[in-house]
């Protein structure tokens, strides 16, 4: 980690802002002369690449203004405003539809001030978009669900085509410039450059007149950074004339990021460079920020809270029972996004939240807080960053969530984590972004600490399997499935079929049969448990297929398991990867499958081998008999007890679930009697 005194200007790539010069673009004459070639590179240069980004520049700027001016902020005892200015400049190769849209994130805290965007075709002629052809969608983008009034702007180019150069630049005003700053450097695509330009008034190179540093640490996440190229004095444009010092990142030749399927999140791993203001030298200055300025002052306990607390525990026997009847209520308030001013940043107060009765996940915590606190429970906020968006570098404390839940604690000193965001989570567990991941806790008293979330066991993810084959039928082969969800599954498939039409349900039963039954007539289903969070989903459906029974000779081959799992495992047909495999949680499969024969028409040659194997907590076993009176029972289970393997044992997995599908692709035999 390293510290820049001066470097104060909190550039956040969360409050990003481009400019781009009134309507003009830098020639790309002048990009050739920066990047010092005579011709951009072609496809036989990227050969694997569908696009090349020729350039990635980011400007930010900080000027001291009067303390009236628009868009301040104070910085001690000086007042600032902050612009930057981001420009890309990306050459198409191949399958350019997929560059065609493009998306611009704005923050809650962000302005935008200009926004221009064009396609230069391989003969030169330039198209430029009009001020209408973009749209500003509102509570869009990857981090609405914590940030509501967050932002996307999209637009797309047009005329594109093979060879043609697209381009955009936006400026932004960061009207709080002191929460994120991040620099991207590296991408899905290859870049020739990647430029992060820092200007701020020599104020910063000192500590201020209120004695404290004003400075800003950073830290190169995936990759090592060299020192800034320094310029002084290069502006006095300010309002009050003050001395400004410009440092500049560079990065050349910058590789795609390529990721593995089947991995932890790519922020784990590309380049990038996060900067903090440099007073936040623990987690506690973080919460301060938050928690004392936005949060805490929306936490009023009032007395409709306190009624409406007692009214829903009046029964309850216990305070476990208390504090599971306030989770379950909270959890069945509807999840909207909302904002209330400051940029989504602060929650509604619980007696707003419980009037309107929905909310976003800062909403619906702060409701279950004020519940639980109103009777005395400790409860507090929890700050996360799920487990698909990245992970807490707990030595650097920054501004990186995306998500709110709660963590209570009873008179007995037990912990229970609550996400009430989550419609069909049981209490006392979390959905599986939420599991195994560093969070930060935020304190009464406004300071925090980092804590370890609870993790769910393949137990307790599990999909139980019953399929009853009936071959009696001399033209249909008829099966019965009954399966039950368990945990995590749990909650997939209750969101997946919930508020679904009758066809919707039809298709979701037809994905789960494997792709050798594409024929299959669904005749009917049921679903139990659908509404409940708090018993497990079953869903059972009966299907139709033509015979399935295969002749080969004085052979009949059959294959009873129509929920092979091989669709999943495509992934590992690759020879090799660079990262440790992830799977999202644990989970077990285990699967019971009868087969009634008609009677007196077969009799069984071989069955396929039984077989128990293990590899790196992955475990399988298949155990397959013939009980004489024309029925035929397997029973198969596969678990996965770790969630993270290192790619090191990539080749003993691949090796394992390459033995795995040669047995499961292991027919019945029959002969003819």
């Amino acid at each position: 980690m390293k510290t820049i005194l001066f470097l104060v200007l909190s550039v956040s790539l969360s409050f990003l802002f481009l400019s781009c010069a009134s309507s003009s673009f830098e020639s790309m004459d002048t990009l050739k002369d920066q990047l010092k070639i005579k011709e951009f590179p072609e496809q036989k240069d990227y050969p694997e690449a569908d696009a090349l980004v020729l350039s990635d520049i980011h400007d930010i700027a900080m000027r001291v203004e009067s303390k009236n001016a628009i868009n301040v902020v104070a910085v001690g005892n000086v007042y600032f405003r902050t612009e930057q200015t981001n420009r890309i400049v990306v050459k198409l190769f191949k399958n350019i539809d997929k560059y065609a849209d493009e998306r611009i994130y704005l923050w809650p805290s962000e302005e935008l001030l200009s926004l221009h965007a064009r396609t230069i075709k391989p003969d030169g002629t330039i198209i430029e978009l009009r001020d209408e052809d973009f749209h500003t969608i509102k509570g869009a983008g990857p981090d609405a669900a914590f940030y509501p009034d967050f932002k996307e702007i999209r637009f797309t180019y047009p005329g594109i085509e093979k060879n043609c150069i697209v381009e955009y630049e936006y400026k932004i005003n960061v009207k709080d410039p002191f929460v994120r700053d991040k620099w991207e450097i590296q991408s899905r695509l290859p870049k020739l450059q990647s430029i992060y330009r820092l200007q701020v008034p020599v104020y910063f190179l000192k500590p201020g007149d209120d004695g404290k540093d004003h400075g800003w640490k950073f830290k190169a996440f995936n990759c090592s950074l060299k020192s800034p190229v320094v310029e002084n004095n290069v502006d006095v444009s300010s309002t009050y004339s003050l001395n400004t010092v410009r440092l500049t990142w560079e990065q050349k030749d910058i590789p795609a990021f390529e990721p593995d399927p089947v991995m932890e999140a790519d922020e784990n791993y590309v380049k990038n460079v996060k900067f903090i203001p440099a007073e936040w030298e623990s987690w506690s200055e973080v919460s301060k920020y938050y928690y004392g300025h936005y949060f805490k002052p929306q936490l009023v306990i009032t007395d409709e809270i306190t009624n409406k607390a007692k009214e829903l525990t009046r029964d309850c026997r216990s305070e476990i029972e208390k504090i599971e009847s306030l989770y379950k209520y909270v959890q069945c308030v509807p999840y909207v996004d909302l904002s209330l001013g400051l940029g989504g940043y602060k929650p509604h107060t619980p007696n707003e939240v419980l009037k309107q009765n929905s909310g976003d996940c800062k909403d619906k915590a702060i409701l279950l807080l004020g519940l639980l606190k109103s009777i005395n429970i400790e409860a507090k906020p929890v700050l996360v960053l799920t487990s698909d968006k990245g992970l807490i570098h707990t030595s650097f404390p920054n501004w990186t969530f995306n998500h709110m839940i709660v963590k209570v604690t009873s008179h007995e000193k037990a912990d229970y984590w609550m996400d009430p965001t989550s419609k069909y989570c049981k209490f006392g567990s979390l959905p599986y972004g939420c599991q195994n991941i560093n969070v930060l806790v935020l304190n009464d008293d406004k300071t925090s600490q980092i804590e370890l979330t609870p993790v769910s066991t393949f137990i307790d993810n599990s999909e139980a399997v019953f399929v009853k084959l009936d071959l009696t039928n001399p033209d249909s082969a008829y099966f019965d499935i009954g399966i039950k969800f368990k945990g995590t599954f749990d909650i997939i498939y209750k969101n997946e079929l919930a508020e679904k039409t009758h066809d919707e349900i039809i298709k979701i039963c037809k994905s789960l049969i494997s792709d050798k039954y594409l024929n299959a007539e669904i005749l009917h289903y049921s679903i139990n448990n659908l509404d409940s969070a708090n018993a497990d989903l079953k869903l059972n459906f009966r299907f139709r297929v033509p015979n399935i029974i295969e002749k080969q000779a004085e052979l009949n081959l059959l294959n009873g398991d129509v929920f092979s799992q091989q669709r999943e495992w495509q992934w590992l047909s690759r020879e090799s990867r660079h990262y440790d495999i992830k799977f999202n949680f644990p989970y077990s499969i285990s699967k019971v499958i009868e087969i009634i024969l008609p009677e007196n028409k077969y009799a069984v040659k071989s069955l396929p081998s039984n077989m128990i194997s293990t590899e790196q907590g992955i475990n399988f076993s298949r155990d397959i008999n013939f009980n004489g009176n024309n029925r035929i029972v397997e029973n198969e289970i596969i678990s996965i007890a770790n969630s993270k393997i290192g790619v090191q044992f990539y080749k003993g997995v691949k090796d394992f679930f390459d033995k795995v599908k040669r047995y499961q692709n292991e027919r019945i035999i029959l002969t003819s009697k």
